[in-house]
């Protein structure tokens, strides 16, 4: 009664007819569980970091960390403050970065896994040790790629960043100031090649920034070719991410990078207030631009130490300033970065080593009947 008849299987086809439905693919590796590497990655590059700033408190001294404390005394208070916002800050631009959808770390776990960066960073040489943490941290909860991803991005925003300060501070300081021929000289090249690699690294990333060091690789000889292509087809999307969809517009998180800055600089004027010498506002300017240039060359020691001293004292005796307030105010700014390297560490032991040990207790428990 308008229904059809129902038809019988054919002998030999009936395994057709009730076949059942295939499984689902597999989810991705980079999209399964929390990955073991990362954790034991993030383990030994702490217990590194806890050899260097053992060694880097020796080299200090217990008693310049102590007299340096108490120089600042309780403007202490509002430095924690300006450094938590700092790193929120920093935070935001790697959470933005990370997109939306999917597998995606939140806020506070990719804030841990800044914290703990950073803290690292700051006691190794090249500053750049702690990124490998920030990423095995974020791997617990996101793609891989994705998270190398908007590490890359974050660095990238901050070399900008860096960069733009000296590209637009050096001349201005060059023709206002009154600085010797030495330091005017040092500002105009330094300008100078800000530009070349703001312009270099804008084209390696359209052209796949890490695609072109694969190449590169491949024309040293240092990778064979199939390793190398294997590479360039495993990177491609992060190059793609590294590109964005929306142009300039897929870099809007970078600018919390600025806010990180500016209360960075808002530490460095409180440091030298609480020393009896609040900076002028051509100090404070040379300081962002020429000082930068200081900075990025004092990465190759751990808190460059030494030649954070000798740059920083340079420049305040070219402004015609006591050179001992550019050592006093490194010295006062590395007890700060000192402090916040323990509390880091503090956060990488107890994000991944209690974590360990608890699973560790957990697998060895037999099962209960």
């Amino acid at each position: 009664m308008g229904l059809s008849p129902r038809i019988p299987a054919r002998r030999g086809t009936s395994h057709l007819v009730s076949q059942e439905p295939s499984a689902p693919p597999s989810p991705a590796p980079e999209d399964g569980e929390d990955p073991q590497w990362a954790r034991w990655l993030s383990l030994l590059i702490g217990a590194i970091a806890l050899i260097a700033l053992v060694a880097t408190l020796y080299s200090v001294g217990v008693s310049t960390i102590w007299s340096q404390l108490r120089i600042i005394g309780w403007w202490f208070v509002p430095i924690v403050l300006l450094e938590v916002g700092s790193a929120f800050a920093d935070a935001a631009v790697i959470h933005g970065f990370l997109g939306v959808g999917g597998r995606r770390s939140g806020f506070f776990n990719v804030l841990k896994a800044q914290v703990t960066g950073r803290a690292i960073n700051l006691v190794t040489p090249m500053a750049s040790v702690g990124e490998a943490t920030k990423v095995s941290m974020l791997a617990h909860h996101t793609p891989s790629r994705r998270a190398v991803a908007a590490v890359v991005r974050f660095n990238l925003s901050y070399i900008g960043l860096n960069l733009a300060t000296v590209v637009i501070g050096a001349p201005i300081c060059a023709l206002v100031l009154p600085v010797p021929g030495w330091l005017e000289r040092m500002l105009w090249i330094g300008s100078a090649v800000a530009v070349v690699v703001v312009v270099g690294v804008s084209l390696l990333l359209r052209a796949g920034l890490l695609g072109t060091l694969m190449r590169a690789l491949r024309g040293l000889r240092i990778l064979g070719a199939e390793r190398a292509k294997s590479l360039r087809q495993r990177l491609a999307d992060i190059d793609r991410s590294l590109r964005g969809d929306r142009g300039l517009r897929s870099w809007t998180p970078g600018l919390w990078a600025l806010v990180s800055k500016v209360l960075g600089w808002a530490i460095i004027w409180i440091v030298m207030d609480a020393n009896g010498q609040p900076p002028s506002v051509g100090v404070m300017a040379t300081l962002a631009s020429a000082g930068t240039l200081v900075s990025i060359a004092s990465n190759v020691a751990p808190m460059g130490i030494g030649i954070n001293e000798a740059g920083i004292a340079a420049l305040m005796a070219a402004l015609g300033e006591d050179p001992s307030l550019g050592v006093t105010t490194v010295l006062a700014r590395r007890v700060i970065q000192l402090v916040y390297a323990a509390v880091g560490l503090t956060l990488l032991a107890t994000t991944e080593v209690v974590p360990q040990k608890k699973q560790r207790r957990s697998k060895g428990k037999p099962a209960r009947r």
